[in-house]
């Protein structure tokens, strides 16, 4: 069942991956939104490496944890809970900074003229992350993470058209999946395999 949910999901999430930003830019090039168009350029190149420094810093943490989790000490825990966290903080603050961008560059209507700034933000929010996962894509917990943060994306930018009070749900839940249960469960996982 939860095979399904997730392949039903990914077909969204991998049209909005190939295609998102594309048809976003072309159609906010014949909306004339030149500027918006720049500015999301230049951070889909200066993104990764603002987040290549940002994450850097998260790489201390990372060694303490690795160094606690060897030696079975639940300090371990404690600091790859922070490694996480700190990477998810990232992630959402990336997602709320496109779609601020975008969303300020809009007439405030939600209707269908919204679309290509979504379509836009989606490629500024998410697209940084899946180069950083391309760089290895055996990482399970990176691949959890990332769709994750799609999927809630993608139900944000939903959402939208639908309730604001769906949208503030939405909103919650993300922010808790992302900044509590994925590095929990991220932890658990961890600890699971070093038992083993």
């Amino acid at each position: 069942m939860l095979n399904k949910i997730i392949r039903i999901l990914n077909v969204p999430i991998m049209i909005l991956d190939l295609a998102g930003g594309i048809v976003g830019g072309i159609w906010l090039a014949i909306l004339g939104e030149w500027l918006l168009i720049g500015i999301g350029i230049l951070l889909m190149f200066i993104s990764r490496q603002i987040l290549s420094i940002l994450i850097m810093l998260n790489l201390p943490i990372g060694v303490i944890a690795a160094y606690f989790l060897e030696r079975k000490n639940p300090l371990g825990l404690l600091f790859g809970f922070i490694s996480h966290l700190y990477t998810n903080i990232l992630i959402v603050g990336t997602c709320i900074f496109a779609f601020i961008i975008c969303a300020r560059f809009h007439d405030g209507h939600i209707d269908f003229s919204f679309i290509p700034y979504l379509l836009w933000s989606w490629g500024m929010a998410l697209g940084p992350w899946y180069f950083f996962l391309s760089k290895e894509p055996d990482n399970e917990f990176s691949t959890i993470t990332l769709f994750s943060a799609s999927v809630f994306y993608l139900l944000f930018l939903t959402s939208i058209f639908i309730s604001p009070s769906l949208e503030l749900i939405v909103i919650i839940i993300f922010g808790v999946v992302q900044l509590i249960v994925l590095p929990i469960f991220n932890m658990y996982i961890l600890n699971q395999m070093k038992s083993y």
